[in-house]
């Protein structure tokens, strides 16, 4: 891993709050949406369901154990299948457990579906709002009309896309095999307003016969918390080219931010820009000269995030797995049914790790990167230029500024946060983001991606970075980065508010 100082040259082109609001994609501390709230108490309420503790605790060793599982895999044996499935998948291990999935080892009954709804939705939508919310910043003129949501559930990625994209939505395609988890997403959104079409199958093989094959691809399709589900890898591949093919634009997968759960993106991520490199190696090979430029540009695929290249996985080689964390507050029923380990307090918020990667058909655009052509100064430098005014002090300005106003201490319910009193009764649906999101972050290589949270000694920044190494995105790897104010105060300040997630401009 290679370690290197910012290069300072030029003149500056964007404004420093431009940078800045260009580079930021991770959010502090989500809050459910009042709406879906509403809707899992209202849902709960419904159920009476004793002994929900029990049940709830019952799920996460459900999960825990589909963990175990995923880690039998063997690696040389999902190495060959990434590279040649067509060779290789008569020597996958294999998992006898039958489902709509293909070989599942986790089936949703009533219960489970209650035990989920109660204390993992909420989670599972903050992840999926998180990476949509990205999507969508990265490609400002992407408004998906008809979506597909493969492994909906209870309709995490469903709410999550209407909070994205309020009024772009007009049908949405779930698949979801569990007849108990179509019923409790069913409920979920009965009186909700402004709903586009919604149709439920309960797999992709009804998906296909219902629908005419003119009107199967989808302006975006996402897969999420469902690939960990099926323990054979040959299955996982087989549903991923699937979904791949129903893809007109933007294929979204979300895993859990776990070694499995990263592993399983890494795998996926390989095969289908292994696929389109191939597809494109064979279309170029028979046509004329003439039309291999068209066949180009029409063909192909690329990453929209969280990588800024299309080569290998820099981080695979490094012994570390790509993961992000979102803060989540937690809602009242998450706190009444879910316990601590030891015996702790309840926190009044969560951390939920995910994994993720975004698709996009074609070839990635050619962008100059953020940084061309800019020269910062150095803090020597910045001080050479003050005049004598600048460094007079107003003695009671600065008395008066470090004044600071005693506020009473008022003690917060914690239970009237998520009451229903509380709430308010309209729901902005106009209101798609309220953060600044002025600048722009261009799909070129010239973005990486801050891996783990940066490291602050003193007046100086270091962060692990995955960037592109090449203009046209085609390699990466993973930098270490070292800020320091003496040589760069205005990245350097940037850098400081930089969290794990966002981007870092080249």
């Amino acid at each position: 891993m290679a370690t290197t100082l910012l290069p300072e040259t030029a003149q500056k082109l964007l404004s420093q709050e431009t940078l800045r609001s260009a580079a930021k994609q991770s959010q502090r501390c989500l809050t459910t949406p009042v709406r879906l709230r509403r809707a899992i108490k209202k849902y709960l309420r419904e159920q009476d369901e004793p002994h929900m503790k029990r049940k709830v605790l019952r799920l996460s060793e459900s999960f825990s154990q589909i963990k175990d599982v995923n880690s039998q895999l063997v690696t040389a044996t999902s190495q060959q299948l990434v590279e040649d499935p067509l060779r290789s998948v008569d020597q996958s291990q294999r998992w006898k457990i039958k489902s709509s999935y293909g070989d599942i080892g986790l089936s949703y009954r009533d219960d489970e579906t209650i035990a989920y709804v109660a204390s993992r939705m909420p989670a599972v939508f903050s992840a999926c709002h998180r990476v949509l919310k990205e999507v969508r910043r990265r490609l400002p003129e992407l408004s998906p009309a008809k979506v597909l949501d493969f492994g909906a559930g209870t309709g995490s990625a469903f709410w999550a896309l209407r909070e994205v994209w309020p009024n772009s939505l007009e049908k949405v395609n779930l698949v979801e095999p569990s007849q108990s988890m179509q019923r409790a997403g069913q409920k979920l959104i009965q009186g909700q307003k402004n709903l586009p079409l919604i149709h439920s199958y309960d797999s992709l093989q009804s998906l296909t016969k219902s629908i005419n094959k003119s009107e199967r691809e989808h302006d975006l399709v996402i897969a999420s918390y469902v690939l960990g589900e099926i323990p054979s890898l040959k299955d996982r591949i087989t549903i991923v080219r699937q979904l791949w093919d129903l893809t007109r634009d933007v294929l979204v997968l979300i895993e859990p931010g776990t070694p499995q759960g990263s592993s399983i993106i890494s795998q996926m991520r390989s095969h289908i820009l292994w696929m389109e490199k191939r597809k494109c190696r064979k279309s170029k090979d028979g046509t004329d000269e003439a039309s291999k430029d068209l066949v180009t540009q029409k063909s192909g695929g690329f990453i929209v995030a969280p990588c800024s290249h299309d080569g290998q996985c820099p981080l695979e080689k490094a012994g570390k797995y790509c993961h992000f964390v979102q803060r989540l507050e937690r809602t009242s029923v998450q706190r009444a049914f879910k316990r601590s380990k030891g015996g702790q307090p309840l926190r009044g918020f969560e951390d939920e790790k995910f994994s993720f990667v975004a698709f996009r058909r074609g070839q990635r655009p050619r962008e100059p990167w953020p940084l061309d052509g800019m020269k910062f100064e150095t803090l020597k430098e910045q001080h050479a230029k003050r005049s004598p005014e600048d460094l007079e002090i107003d003695v009671d300005e600065l008395i008066s500024s470090q004044q600071v106003d005693l506020v009473p201490f008022e003690e917060l319910n914690p239970v009237n946060y998520d009451s229903d009193v509380m709430e308010p009764d309209v729901v902005d649906e106009n209101n798609e983001d309220e953060e600044d999101e002025t600048g722009h972050a261009n799909l070129g290589g010239g973005w990486g991606r801050i891996i783990y949270m940066p490291v602050r000694r003193g007046k100086q920044v270091t962060m692990d970075v995955c960037r592109s190494t090449e203009r046209d995105g085609s390699e990466g790897e993973l930098q270490r980065v070292v800020v320091t104010k003496s040589k760069n105060p205005t990245l350097h300040l940037q850098a400081r508010k930089a969290i794990w997630g966002d981007l870092w401009p080249f």
